[in-house]
């Protein structure tokens, strides 16, 4: 009876591994989130996806629901403990959102989205299983559309080193380019660096996919935090060699040739361009091989 007792003892000590939330109870909390983020989901939907820096927004939680569905083995073998722990990141969240709404914000609100999602993760499964997921978790920040006033906080700089850098190098190759502001002169041509033009969209854009990329190489963290370091670089560079050719189209075949057919698809060379100077820089550090788990 003793060694009974003691082998029972034993065994509910063991951590849980295959208690988990009934499909009810996840249910339950997924209608309260729709209820709870229903006005926000709909903005998202007809305006925050829809603004151009951001038309990848759509995407994020379907890469993320790839992620995690491909770490399912790790999950299921995850011990179950530590659950307290999501219990602060539920209520800053849930406050977050409460003073986001009171102040009619939706940038706040897709933030406390994701915080709630994770202490809920946590709560439910663990803090163990949440370990192993938690870079899908983190990436769903990649959907939240910055707020304007962020938007023309960065745009405008990056206008600005555009046109330096583009203008620089326009005058190094002989050029003869005159710049004011975010404004480059040439004979014959007159180009405005805009905010449209000023690679935001193919920044954001460039790191996630830089977040992406260093999550699924084999590498060590340093090289991983490189790579993303690397990804507002790549997409700044390549929007300057985009403002760079226009020039030059403009200089060699006119105006008509800067503005026709190849302006409809310099965002598409800008982010072609970044991403290849991602690749390319990973490769040079030893980032090669990717995960057999993704």
């Amino acid at each position: 009876m003793a060694a009974e007792a003691q082998d029972a003892a034993q065994t509910q000590a063991l951590p849980r591994t295959s208690v988990s939330p009934s499909p009810l109870v996840l249910a339950l909390l997924a209608l309260l989130l729709v209820a709870g983020w229903q006005q926000h989901f709909v903005w998202l939907w007809q305006k925050g996806w829809r603004i151009e820096y951001y038309g990848h927004g759509c995407l994020i939680p379907l890469i993320t629901a790839y992620l995690i569905y491909r770490r399912r083995d790790e999950l299921a073998a995850a011990p179950r403990r530590d659950f307290a722990l999501g219990l602060p990141l539920i209520a800053l969240g849930l406050a977050l959102h409460l003073v986001a709404i009171a102040k009619d914000v939706n940038f706040p609100q897709g933030f406390a989205l994701v915080t709630v999602i994770i202490g809920l993760v946590i709560w439910l499964w663990g803090w163990p299983a949440a370990r192993i997921i938690m870079f899908p978790l983190l990436f769903l920040l990649f959907m939240v559309p910055m707020g304007r006033l962020l938007v023309d906080k960065f745009a405008q700089p990056m206008q600005l080193w555009g046109a330096r850098i583009a203008g620089g190098t326009a005058g190094f190759l002989g050029i003869p380019v005159v710049r004011a502001g975010t404004s480059l002169q040439i004979p014959g041509y007159r180009f405005e660096v805009a905010i449209a033009c000023s690679g935001l969209k193919s920044a954001i854009a460039m790191t996630a996919l830089g977040a992406l990329y260093a999550y699924v190489v084999v590498a060590p963290m340093f090289k991983r935090l490189l790579i993303f370091a690397m990804s507002l670089p790549a997409a700044l560079a390549a929007n300057a060699i985009r403002i760079w050719l226009t020039l030059v189209l403009a200089q060699s075949l006119g105006p008509q040739a800067a503005e026709g057919f190849f302006h409809t698809l310099s965002g598409m060379l800008v982010f072609l361009i970044a991403l290849l100077t991602l690749f390319v820089f990973g490769s040079l550090i030893g980032c090669t091989r990717m995960r057999d788990d993704i």
